[in-house]
C-alpha cells in the first residue's frame, strides 16, 4: 500500500476509534452493556441472515457472468472481497478487483470484473431507492429535529441525483473513463484508454448476456434488501422487546447511507455508533438502543471480515 493511503487509513481509523470512545463514554458503558445483553446467542441468527444477504449478491453477480460459475465460489469471493474493502480505506477499489481475481480459475478476471461492475450498478440503484424510501418514511412519520430533517432531505436529493445519473448511464452507455484518458495529451495513455473502453463496453454488455435477465438480478437485489430489513428488525426486537418495523427500516436505511458516505472509514467505526444513537433518539427511541444496534452490526461485520480474510489466506495457500 502506498504511504499516502496508509496515512489516510491510520487517520480515519484513529478518528473513528476516538469518536467511538467519546460517544460510548457519553452514553455510558454500563448502559450499552445492559442494552446488548438481550442479543446473546441470537447473534447466530443475525449471522445467518447476513450470510443469506451475501448469497443474494453473489447469486446476482454469478447470473451476470457469461460462463457458469458455482454460487459457492462466488459467495466465498464476495465475502473475501468485502472483508478487504471493509478493513482498508480503499473500500471497493480494493475489494471488488479482489473478488474477480478469486474467481480466475472459473472465469477470466476481465469478464468477472465486468459482470461485477454491472452487478454494482444494479445494487447502487437499489440502495439509492432503499435510502430514499427510508428517508421519506422518517420525514413523513417522525417529528424529528430540524437538523435531522435537513439531513434526511439532503439524502433524498443526493439519492435522486444518483438515480438520475444511473438512468443516464443505462440510456447512453458512455465510455466515461476511457474517453477521459483518451483526451489527455499523453501518447502512452492511448493504449490504456482503448483497454478501458473495451472493459466499459464489456460491463454494459454483461447485463444483456444470455441468462442475465434484469428481473433475475433485480430479484436478488430485492432479496438482499429484504433480508437486511429482517436483520435490523430482528436486532431491534431483541434489544427492545418490541416489534418496531418502521423504526428498524429507518435505522437500517440510515446505516446504509452511512456506509455509502463514510466508506473510507474502516468498519465505519465510531461514525455508525454516534450516528445511530443520534437518529434513534430523533425517532423516539433510547439512544442506547441505536448504539447497541450499530455495535451488533459492527460485530457482525468483524466476524465476516475474519471469515473473509481466512478464506483469502486459504485461496492463496491453495495457489
Amino acid at each position: 500500500m502506498r504511504p499516502g493511503r496508509t496515512v489516510v487509513g491510520l487517520a480515519t481509523s484513529v478518528g473513528g476509534a476516538a469518536l467511538l470512545i467519546w460517544y460510548v463514554r457519553y452514553i455510558g458503558l454500563d448502559s450499552i452493556r445492559a442494552g446488548l445483553a438481550p442479543v446473546g446467542a441470537w447473534f447466530l441468527l443475525i449471522l445467518l441472515l447476513s450470510l443469506l444477504r451475501f448469497a443474494a449478491r453473489a447469486s446476482a453477480w454469478a447470473s451476470l457472468i457469461a460462463e457458469p460459475v458455482p454460487v459457492g465460489r462466488a459467495l466465498a469471493a464476495t465475502i473475501s472481497g468485502d472483508a478487504i474493502g471493509a478493513v482498508t480505506p480503499l473500500g471497493i477499489f480494493a475489494g471488488e478487483p479482489a473478488k474477480a481475481l478469486l474467481l480466475r480459475r472459473e472465469v477470466a478476471a476481465p469478464g468477472a470484473l465486468a459482470a461485477l461492475a454491472a452487478e454494482n450498478f444494479f445494487y447502487g440503484v437499489s440502495i439509492a431507492i432503499y435510502i430514499m424510501v427510508g428517508a421519506a418514511a422518517m420525514l413523513a412519520v417522525f417529528p424529528v429535529p430540524d437538523a435531522v430533517r435537513v439531513a434526511g432531505a439532503g439524502a433524498l436529493l443526493a439519492m435522486a441525483g444518483g438515480l438520475a445519473f444511473a438512468g443516464w448511464l443505462a440510456w447512453r452507455r458512455p465510455s466515461i473513463v476511457g474517453a477521459a484518458l483518451g483526451a489527455l495529451p499523453f501518447s502512452r495513455l492511448r493504449a490504456a484508454a482503448a483497454r478501458v473502453r473495451e472493459f466499459e463496453a464489456q460491463t454494459y454488455g454483461s447485463a444483456a448476456a444470455p441468462g442475465a435477465r434484469l428481473g433475475i438480478v433485480s430479484g436478488y437485489e430485492a432479496a438482499f434488501h429484504a433480508l437486511s430489513f429482517v436483520e435490523a428488525w430482528t436486532t431491534l426486537w431483541l434489544l427492545t422487546g418490541q416489534s418496531l418495523p418502521l423504526e428498524a427500516f429507518v435505522l437500517d436505511a440510515f446505516g446504509r447511507a452511512l456506509n455509502v458516505m463514510f466508506r473510507i472509514v474502516p468498519l465505519r467505526l465510531g461514525v455508525d455508533q454516534a450516528g445511530s444513537g443520534v437518529l434513534a433518539q430523533a425517532i423516539g427511541l433510547d439512544p442506547v438502543t441505536g448504539v447497541a444496534l450499530s455495535l451488533v452490526r459492527t460485530t457482525r461485520l468483524v466476524v465476516w471480515c475474519i471469515v473473509g480474510l481466512a478464506l483469502l489466506a486459504r485461496a492463496r495457500r491453495s495457489r
